[in-house]
Protein backbone atom coordinates (compact mmCIF):
# COMPACT_ATOMS: atom_id res chain seq x y z
CA UNK A 1 0.00 0.00 0.00
CA UNK A 2 1.33 3.70 -0.97
CA UNK A 3 1.49 5.96 1.41
CA UNK A 4 0.02 8.64 -1.38
CA UNK A 5 -3.33 6.46 -1.47
CA UNK A 6 -3.92 6.97 2.33
CA UNK A 7 -6.71 9.21 4.09
CA UNK A 8 -5.01 12.53 5.31
CA UNK A 9 -5.83 11.94 8.79
CA UNK A 10 -4.97 8.47 8.69
CA UNK A 11 -1.26 9.22 7.42
CA UNK A 12 -1.29 11.65 10.45
CA UNK A 13 -2.33 8.87 12.75
CA UNK A 14 0.33 6.78 11.52
CA UNK A 15 2.78 9.32 11.44
CA UNK A 16 1.78 10.45 15.33
CA UNK A 17 2.02 7.15 16.66
CA UNK A 18 5.62 6.77 15.53
CA UNK A 19 6.92 9.82 16.96
CA UNK A 20 6.71 11.89 13.35
CA UNK A 21 4.67 14.89 12.41
CA UNK A 22 4.03 15.79 8.93
CA UNK A 23 2.67 18.46 6.90
CA UNK A 24 -0.19 17.19 4.50
CA UNK A 25 -2.11 19.61 2.24
CA UNK A 26 -5.23 18.24 0.24
CA UNK A 27 -3.19 17.27 -3.01
CA UNK A 28 -2.12 13.33 -3.57
CA UNK A 29 1.56 13.69 -2.52
CA UNK A 30 3.32 12.39 -0.13
CA UNK A 31 3.70 14.73 2.51
CA UNK A 32 6.66 16.48 3.81
CA UNK A 33 7.88 14.46 7.46
CA UNK A 34 8.97 16.59 10.09
CA UNK A 35 10.30 14.06 13.07
CA UNK A 36 8.86 15.61 16.30
CA UNK A 37 11.71 17.45 18.85
CA UNK A 38 14.13 17.36 14.89
CA UNK A 39 16.78 19.95 15.01
CA UNK A 40 18.40 18.79 12.16
CA UNK A 41 16.79 18.46 8.63
CA UNK A 42 14.10 21.55 8.77
CA UNK A 43 16.84 23.46 9.15
CA UNK A 44 16.81 23.04 5.17
CA UNK A 45 19.50 22.85 3.13
CA UNK A 46 19.88 24.89 0.22
CA UNK A 47 22.56 24.04 -2.66
CA UNK A 48 25.79 25.85 -3.51
CA UNK A 49 24.96 25.72 -7.10
CA UNK A 50 22.96 23.95 -9.29
CA UNK A 51 23.49 20.54 -9.83
CA UNK A 52 24.03 20.36 -13.45
CA UNK A 53 27.34 22.14 -12.95
CA UNK A 54 28.22 19.04 -10.59
CA UNK A 55 28.04 16.96 -14.28
CA UNK A 56 31.99 17.26 -13.82
CA UNK A 57 32.14 14.67 -11.04
CA UNK A 58 31.80 11.80 -14.28
CA UNK A 59 34.50 13.17 -16.05
CA UNK A 60 38.00 12.28 -14.56
CA UNK A 61 39.89 14.84 -11.96
CA UNK A 62 42.30 17.00 -13.14
CA UNK A 63 45.90 15.22 -13.01
CA UNK A 64 48.28 15.31 -10.58
CA UNK A 65 51.06 13.62 -12.38
CA UNK A 66 53.83 15.44 -14.40
CA UNK A 67 56.74 14.73 -15.42
CA UNK A 68 59.42 14.58 -12.86
CA UNK A 69 62.67 15.36 -15.51
CA UNK A 70 60.96 18.48 -15.58
CA UNK A 71 59.22 19.29 -12.23
CA UNK A 72 61.73 18.95 -8.93
CA UNK A 73 58.87 19.17 -6.72
CA UNK A 74 57.13 15.83 -8.30
CA UNK A 75 60.47 14.06 -7.87
CA UNK A 76 60.95 14.48 -4.69
CA UNK A 77 57.49 13.93 -4.01
CA UNK A 78 57.27 10.74 -5.77
CA UNK A 79 60.26 9.81 -4.43
CA UNK A 80 58.35 9.87 -0.37
CA UNK A 81 55.79 8.11 -1.76
CA UNK A 82 57.85 5.26 -2.80
CA UNK A 83 60.11 5.33 0.19
CA UNK A 84 57.29 5.15 2.54
CA UNK A 85 55.48 2.34 0.14
CA UNK A 86 58.55 0.29 0.51
CA UNK A 87 59.20 1.19 4.69
CA UNK A 88 55.87 1.88 6.31
CA UNK A 89 53.08 -0.95 6.95
CA UNK A 90 50.03 0.53 5.95
CA UNK A 91 48.70 -0.38 9.57
CA UNK A 92 50.67 0.81 13.02
CA UNK A 93 50.44 0.50 16.81
CA UNK A 94 48.53 -2.74 17.03
CA UNK A 95 47.02 -2.78 13.44
CA UNK A 96 44.56 0.31 14.76
CA UNK A 97 45.70 2.82 13.45
CA UNK A 98 46.02 4.11 9.12
CA UNK A 99 49.26 5.35 7.42
CA UNK A 100 48.78 8.77 6.71
CA UNK A 101 51.89 10.02 5.01
CA UNK A 102 51.09 10.07 1.81
CA UNK A 103 47.30 12.13 2.35
CA UNK A 104 50.12 14.38 3.94
CA UNK A 105 52.57 14.79 1.02
CA UNK A 106 49.99 14.90 -1.61
CA UNK A 107 48.05 17.56 0.11
CA UNK A 108 51.06 19.65 0.68
CA UNK A 109 52.28 19.13 -2.81
CA UNK A 110 48.85 20.23 -3.80
CA UNK A 111 48.45 22.88 -2.12
CA UNK A 112 52.34 23.98 -3.84
CA UNK A 113 54.72 23.27 -0.85
CA UNK A 114 58.57 23.14 -1.54
CA UNK A 115 60.90 20.09 -1.77
CA UNK A 116 62.28 21.40 1.78
CA UNK A 117 58.71 21.54 2.82
CA UNK A 118 57.81 18.20 1.32
CA UNK A 119 60.73 16.98 3.53
CA UNK A 120 59.76 18.15 6.82
CA UNK A 121 56.17 16.36 6.39
CA UNK A 122 58.07 13.56 5.53
CA UNK A 123 60.39 13.42 8.24
CA UNK A 124 57.52 14.37 11.00
CA UNK A 125 54.22 12.44 9.74
CA UNK A 126 56.86 9.18 9.60
CA UNK A 127 58.11 9.61 13.01
CA UNK A 128 55.28 7.40 14.29
CA UNK A 129 54.87 4.64 11.77
CA UNK A 130 56.18 1.39 12.00
CA UNK A 131 58.05 -1.30 9.46
CA UNK A 132 56.19 -3.94 7.86
CA UNK A 133 55.62 -7.16 9.70
CA UNK A 134 55.47 -10.62 7.73
CA UNK A 135 52.22 -12.02 7.55
CA UNK A 136 50.99 -15.67 8.91
CA UNK A 137 51.28 -16.79 5.81
CA UNK A 138 51.37 -16.14 1.87
CA UNK A 139 48.35 -14.85 -0.08
CA UNK A 140 48.49 -16.47 -4.05
CA UNK A 141 45.23 -16.67 -6.37
CA UNK A 142 43.94 -19.82 -5.01
CA UNK A 143 43.24 -18.20 -1.00
CA UNK A 144 43.32 -14.51 -1.76
CA UNK A 145 39.96 -14.30 -0.14
CA UNK A 146 40.58 -16.73 2.83
CA UNK A 147 41.94 -13.88 4.46
CA UNK A 148 39.70 -10.84 3.84
CA UNK A 149 39.30 -8.58 6.53
CA UNK A 150 42.16 -9.94 8.76
CA UNK A 151 44.82 -7.04 8.41
CA UNK A 152 47.66 -8.92 10.19
CA UNK A 153 47.75 -10.17 6.21
CA UNK A 154 48.47 -6.77 5.19
CA UNK A 155 51.91 -7.28 4.44
CA UNK A 156 51.31 -10.65 2.15
CA UNK A 157 48.20 -9.13 0.66
CA UNK A 158 50.42 -6.05 -0.89
CA UNK A 159 52.73 -8.58 -2.15
CA UNK A 160 50.47 -10.36 -3.79
CA UNK A 161 48.78 -7.54 -5.61
CA UNK A 162 51.97 -6.62 -6.61
CA UNK A 163 52.71 -10.10 -8.10
CA UNK A 164 49.53 -9.87 -10.04
CA UNK A 165 50.63 -6.42 -11.42
CA UNK A 166 54.05 -7.83 -12.29
CA UNK A 167 52.19 -10.60 -14.16
CA UNK A 168 50.57 -8.08 -16.20
CA UNK A 169 53.17 -6.36 -17.43
CA UNK A 170 52.85 -3.78 -14.58
CA UNK A 171 49.50 -2.43 -16.03
CA UNK A 172 48.35 -1.43 -12.28
CA UNK A 173 44.98 -0.20 -14.04
CA UNK A 174 43.95 -3.14 -15.08
CA UNK A 175 45.10 -5.11 -11.95
CA UNK A 176 43.78 -2.70 -9.35
CA UNK A 177 40.08 -3.19 -11.61
CA UNK A 178 40.76 -6.42 -12.31
CA UNK A 179 40.30 -7.40 -8.11
CA UNK A 180 38.27 -4.67 -7.20
CA UNK A 181 35.61 -5.51 -9.07
CA UNK A 182 36.14 -9.61 -9.28
CA UNK A 183 33.01 -11.41 -8.47
CA UNK A 184 32.33 -14.62 -6.19
CA UNK A 185 29.36 -16.13 -4.92
CA UNK A 186 29.99 -18.79 -2.16
CA UNK A 187 28.24 -21.66 -1.99
CA UNK A 188 24.29 -21.69 -1.01
CA UNK A 189 25.05 -18.19 -1.57
CA UNK A 190 22.68 -15.06 -3.23
CA UNK A 191 23.55 -14.43 -6.77
CA UNK A 192 23.75 -10.69 -5.41
CA UNK A 193 26.13 -11.28 -2.46
CA UNK A 194 29.31 -11.14 -4.64
CA UNK A 195 31.75 -9.99 -2.61
CA UNK A 196 33.25 -7.07 -4.68
CA UNK A 197 36.06 -5.59 -2.91
CA UNK A 198 34.89 -2.17 -4.57
CA UNK A 199 31.93 -2.57 -2.33
CA UNK A 200 34.14 -2.65 1.04
CA UNK A 201 36.05 0.74 0.43
CA UNK A 202 34.07 2.83 3.17
CA UNK A 203 35.35 0.18 5.66
CA UNK A 204 37.55 1.52 8.37
CA UNK A 205 35.90 4.70 8.32
CA UNK A 206 36.41 5.35 4.82
CA UNK A 207 40.16 4.83 4.14
CA UNK A 208 40.12 2.38 1.28
CA UNK A 209 38.15 4.78 -0.36
CA UNK A 210 40.44 7.88 0.49
CA UNK A 211 43.86 5.77 -0.50
CA UNK A 212 41.90 4.99 -3.70
CA UNK A 213 41.03 8.17 -4.60
CA UNK A 214 44.62 9.76 -4.44
CA UNK A 215 46.23 6.66 -5.81
CA UNK A 216 43.79 7.44 -8.92
CA UNK A 217 44.57 11.26 -8.71
CA UNK A 218 48.72 10.57 -8.35
CA UNK A 219 48.42 7.86 -10.56
CA UNK A 220 50.54 6.12 -8.31
CA UNK A 221 51.12 2.57 -8.64
CA UNK A 222 52.61 1.98 -5.40
CA UNK A 223 49.37 3.64 -3.43
CA UNK A 224 47.00 1.60 -6.42
CA UNK A 225 48.19 -1.30 -4.49
CA UNK A 226 48.48 -0.27 -1.14
CA UNK A 227 44.59 0.71 -1.96
CA UNK A 228 43.98 -3.28 -2.93
CA UNK A 229 45.62 -4.44 0.22
CA UNK A 230 43.95 -1.76 2.63
CA UNK A 231 40.54 -2.46 1.40
CA UNK A 232 40.94 -6.63 1.47
CA UNK A 233 42.42 -6.80 4.82
CA UNK A 234 39.30 -4.19 6.23
CA UNK A 235 36.44 -5.54 4.17
CA UNK A 236 33.30 -6.71 6.57
CA UNK A 237 29.99 -6.43 6.35
CA UNK A 238 29.13 -2.60 4.82
CA UNK A 239 28.21 -4.03 1.30
CA UNK A 240 24.90 -6.10 2.95
CA UNK A 241 23.62 -2.92 4.22
CA UNK A 242 23.78 -1.55 0.86
CA UNK A 243 23.56 -4.56 -2.04
CA UNK A 244 20.75 -6.40 -0.45
CA UNK A 245 17.97 -6.05 -3.23
CA UNK A 246 15.22 -7.98 -0.77
CA UNK A 247 15.48 -5.01 2.30
CA UNK A 248 12.73 -5.37 4.93
CA UNK A 249 11.08 -2.30 3.21
CA UNK A 250 10.57 0.98 5.73
CA UNK A 251 6.57 2.37 5.62
CA UNK A 252 8.37 5.51 4.13
CA UNK A 253 11.14 6.35 2.53
CA UNK A 254 13.69 9.34 1.21
CA UNK A 255 16.08 10.50 -0.90
CA UNK A 256 17.16 13.18 1.50
CA UNK A 257 20.66 12.16 3.40
CA UNK A 258 19.75 15.20 5.90
CA UNK A 259 16.29 13.31 6.14
CA UNK A 260 18.22 10.21 7.36
CA UNK A 261 20.17 12.08 9.76
CA UNK A 262 17.62 13.43 11.20
CA UNK A 263 15.74 10.51 11.55
CA UNK A 264 18.43 8.72 13.33
CA UNK A 265 18.36 12.06 15.58
CA UNK A 266 15.50 11.90 16.52
CA UNK A 267 15.17 7.81 17.18
CA UNK A 268 15.02 7.09 21.02
CA UNK A 269 16.40 3.65 19.95
CA UNK A 270 20.10 5.31 19.73
CA UNK A 271 19.55 7.54 23.00
CA UNK A 272 22.01 5.34 24.75
CA UNK A 273 24.15 5.27 22.10
CA UNK A 274 27.34 6.57 23.03
CA UNK A 275 26.93 5.12 26.73
CA UNK A 276 26.48 1.77 25.33
CA UNK A 277 29.60 1.67 22.84
CA UNK A 278 31.99 4.52 24.07
CA UNK A 279 32.38 7.43 21.95
CA UNK A 280 34.51 7.56 18.96
CA UNK A 281 33.87 3.71 17.95
CA UNK A 282 32.00 3.73 14.70
CA UNK A 283 32.89 -0.14 13.80
CA UNK A 284 30.71 -1.13 16.55
CA UNK A 285 27.42 0.65 15.09
CA UNK A 286 27.44 -2.32 12.11
CA UNK A 287 27.32 -4.47 14.97
CA UNK A 288 23.83 -3.42 15.48
CA UNK A 289 23.14 -0.97 12.62
CA UNK A 290 19.72 0.64 11.84
CA UNK A 291 18.72 -1.23 9.19
CA UNK A 292 15.66 0.03 8.29
CA UNK A 293 16.80 4.00 7.72
CA UNK A 294 19.73 2.42 5.74
CA UNK A 295 17.01 0.60 3.80
CA UNK A 296 14.87 3.54 3.54
CA UNK A 297 17.33 5.53 1.75
CA UNK A 298 16.31 5.15 -1.66
CA UNK A 299 18.30 6.47 -4.90
CA UNK A 300 17.51 5.97 -8.10
CA UNK A 301 20.22 4.69 -10.52
CA UNK A 302 20.64 7.11 -13.17
CA UNK A 303 23.45 9.76 -13.39
CA UNK A 304 21.30 12.77 -12.35
CA UNK A 305 19.47 11.21 -9.58
CA UNK A 306 22.99 9.83 -8.54
CA UNK A 307 24.45 13.37 -8.98
CA UNK A 308 21.83 15.12 -7.00
CA UNK A 309 22.07 12.39 -4.11
CA UNK A 310 26.10 12.79 -4.01
CA UNK A 311 25.82 17.07 -3.66
CA UNK A 312 23.39 16.32 -1.04
CA UNK A 313 26.18 14.25 0.98
CA UNK A 314 29.09 16.57 0.13
CA UNK A 315 26.73 19.50 1.73
CA UNK A 316 25.76 17.01 4.79
CA UNK A 317 29.25 15.89 5.11
CA UNK A 318 30.45 19.58 5.11
CA UNK A 319 27.93 20.59 7.51
CA UNK A 320 28.05 17.95 9.80
CA UNK A 321 31.87 18.49 10.29
CA UNK A 322 31.70 22.11 10.57
CA UNK A 323 28.47 23.22 12.53
CA UNK A 324 27.91 20.25 15.36
CA UNK A 325 30.04 22.11 17.96
CA UNK A 326 28.22 24.23 20.95
CA UNK A 327 27.88 27.72 19.82
CA UNK A 328 31.14 29.58 21.66
CA UNK A 329 33.17 26.86 21.34
CA UNK A 330 33.99 25.57 18.00
CA UNK A 331 35.68 22.16 17.96
CA UNK A 332 36.08 19.59 14.89
CA UNK A 333 35.47 15.71 15.63
CA UNK A 334 37.83 13.55 13.99
CA UNK A 335 35.51 10.77 12.76
CA UNK A 336 33.36 13.33 11.30
CA UNK A 337 36.20 14.77 9.03
CA UNK A 338 35.97 11.01 7.15
CA UNK A 339 32.83 11.70 5.97
CA UNK A 340 34.07 15.22 4.26
CA UNK A 341 37.24 13.32 2.96
CA UNK A 342 35.74 10.01 2.15
CA UNK A 343 33.15 12.23 -0.18
CA UNK A 344 35.87 13.99 -2.18
CA UNK A 345 37.25 10.82 -2.63
CA UNK A 346 34.47 9.79 -4.54
CA UNK A 347 34.87 12.45 -6.74
CA UNK A 348 37.37 11.32 -8.41
CA UNK A 349 36.62 7.35 -8.18
CA UNK A 350 33.24 7.66 -9.39
CA UNK A 351 34.15 8.69 -13.51
CA UNK A 352 35.96 5.15 -13.16
CA UNK A 353 32.61 3.27 -12.69
CA UNK A 354 29.41 2.17 -14.15
CA UNK A 355 26.14 3.23 -12.81
CA UNK A 356 25.29 0.48 -10.39
CA UNK A 357 28.39 0.73 -9.03
CA UNK A 358 28.01 4.44 -8.49
CA UNK A 359 24.63 3.69 -6.89
CA UNK A 360 26.81 1.64 -4.83
CA UNK A 361 29.31 3.80 -3.52
CA UNK A 362 27.06 6.79 -2.84
CA UNK A 363 24.68 4.63 -0.75
CA UNK A 364 27.82 3.07 0.83
CA UNK A 365 28.93 6.67 1.87
CA UNK A 366 25.69 7.42 3.31
CA UNK A 367 26.24 4.19 5.30
CA UNK A 368 29.52 5.93 6.55
CA UNK A 369 27.83 8.85 7.57
CA UNK A 370 24.73 7.29 9.20
CA UNK A 371 27.35 5.19 10.64
CA UNK A 372 29.72 7.93 11.98
CA UNK A 373 27.02 10.20 12.84
CA UNK A 374 25.73 7.65 15.47
CA UNK A 375 29.11 6.75 16.95
CA UNK A 376 29.58 10.47 17.69
CA UNK A 377 26.57 10.22 19.78
CA UNK A 378 24.49 12.39 17.29
CA UNK A 379 25.63 15.98 17.18
CA UNK A 380 23.31 18.84 16.15
CA UNK A 381 23.59 20.14 12.40
CA UNK A 382 23.68 24.16 12.72
CA UNK A 383 23.87 25.50 8.80
CA UNK A 384 24.15 29.39 10.03
CA UNK A 385 27.36 28.60 11.95
CA UNK A 386 28.72 28.57 7.90
CA UNK A 387 26.11 30.08 5.97
CA UNK A 388 26.83 33.54 8.23
CA UNK A 389 30.50 33.06 9.05
CA UNK A 390 31.74 36.48 7.50
CA UNK A 391 35.34 35.45 5.75
CA UNK A 392 36.40 39.29 5.52
CA UNK A 393 38.69 39.05 2.56
CA UNK A 394 40.23 35.76 2.81
CA UNK A 395 40.32 33.52 0.04
CA UNK A 396 41.91 30.57 -1.45
CA UNK A 397 45.47 31.54 -0.93
CA UNK A 398 45.09 32.33 2.72
CA UNK A 399 43.68 28.53 3.13
CA UNK A 400 46.98 27.78 1.12
CA UNK A 401 48.77 29.56 3.85
CA UNK A 402 47.18 27.95 5.86
CA UNK A 403 47.51 24.36 5.00
CA UNK A 404 51.61 25.15 4.17
CA UNK A 405 52.45 27.57 7.26
CA UNK A 406 49.82 27.23 10.34
CA UNK A 407 51.33 25.03 13.38
CA UNK A 408 48.96 22.24 11.90
CA UNK A 409 50.96 22.02 8.43
CA UNK A 410 51.78 18.44 9.44
CA UNK A 411 48.62 16.98 10.58
CA UNK A 412 47.29 15.15 7.61
CA UNK A 413 43.24 15.25 8.79
CA UNK A 414 43.83 18.70 8.54
CA UNK A 415 45.13 19.16 5.54
CA UNK A 416 42.82 16.94 3.81
CA UNK A 417 39.97 18.75 5.23
CA UNK A 418 40.93 21.81 3.77
CA UNK A 419 41.98 20.23 0.06
CA UNK A 420 38.63 18.59 0.15
CA UNK A 421 36.84 21.80 0.47
CA UNK A 422 38.52 23.36 -2.11
CA UNK A 423 37.88 21.02 -4.44
CA UNK A 424 34.25 20.68 -3.92
CA UNK A 425 33.92 24.49 -4.86
CA UNK A 426 36.07 23.39 -8.09
CA UNK A 427 33.45 20.93 -8.55
CA UNK A 428 30.32 22.83 -7.80
CA UNK A 429 31.04 26.50 -7.77
CA UNK A 430 30.44 29.19 -5.16
CA UNK A 431 26.60 29.85 -5.95
CA UNK A 432 25.19 33.38 -6.45
CA UNK A 433 25.52 36.56 -4.35
CA UNK A 434 23.09 37.05 -2.18
CA UNK A 435 22.24 32.91 -2.47
CA UNK A 436 21.82 31.53 0.79
CA UNK A 437 24.86 29.17 0.46
CA UNK A 438 27.06 31.26 -1.75
CA UNK A 439 30.83 30.81 -1.07
CA UNK A 440 29.77 28.08 1.31
CA UNK A 441 32.83 26.06 1.05
CA UNK A 442 34.95 28.72 1.30
CA UNK A 443 33.28 29.70 4.41
CA UNK A 444 33.62 26.42 5.93
CA UNK A 445 37.36 25.89 4.94
CA UNK A 446 37.99 29.47 6.65
CA UNK A 447 36.46 28.64 9.55
CA UNK A 448 38.21 25.49 10.02
CA UNK A 449 41.54 26.63 9.50
CA UNK A 450 41.00 29.70 11.81
CA UNK A 451 39.43 27.61 14.59
CA UNK A 452 40.98 24.40 14.79
CA UNK A 453 42.91 23.78 17.94
CA UNK A 454 43.06 20.03 17.71
CA UNK A 455 41.23 16.88 16.82
CA UNK A 456 38.10 15.65 19.60
CA UNK A 457 35.66 12.62 19.27
CA UNK A 458 37.73 9.64 20.30
CA UNK A 459 36.24 9.69 24.40
CA UNK A 460 33.23 10.54 25.88
CA UNK A 461 34.87 13.84 27.27
CA UNK A 462 33.99 15.15 23.33
CA UNK A 463 30.57 14.76 24.22
CA UNK A 464 31.01 18.11 26.38
CA UNK A 465 32.16 20.09 23.24
CA UNK A 466 29.69 18.65 20.49
CA UNK A 467 26.30 19.50 20.39
CA UNK A 468 24.60 16.72 21.13
CA UNK A 469 21.28 15.70 22.66
CA UNK A 470 20.95 15.71 26.54
CA UNK A 471 19.96 12.15 26.45
CA UNK A 472 22.37 11.07 28.77
CA UNK A 473 23.33 14.11 31.06
CA UNK A 474 26.73 14.40 29.00
CA UNK A 475 25.95 18.20 28.04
Amino acid sequence: MRLRILPNFLVQAILLHHGLSAVVDNSNQIPKLHPRGQIVFNMGSSWSSPASKGQEIFKPADAVATDPSEDPRYRRFTHFLKLNHHDHAIFYHNLQYHNHLPYALASAYIFGGSRDHLHDVYEECSKELEQWQDSPEEIDPDNWRAHLGDKRYQRAYLSFFEDEMEQRGHDWKATLWHFLTDKQVDEGGNDWDNHQLLYGLTEGIGHPLIHLGYALELEDKGLAMEALAMAAVSYNKVHELVDNPYPPLPFITTSEIREVLDKLFDDPNYDDICSKNGMGQPSKILDDPPYVTFYGYVIQKERAALLEAYQKQVEASVMLFTTSHKAGNPQYDFFLAHTVTAAQALRVILPHVDTQQTWHLVRAHMVLMAQVYLSQCRPTIKDWFVDDYDIGNKDWDYIKKKALESEYKYDSHYLKVLRSLQEFEKLFGTGEPGEKKYNMYLKAAVKFADEFSGWIGFSNASMKKLDIKDTNNTQ
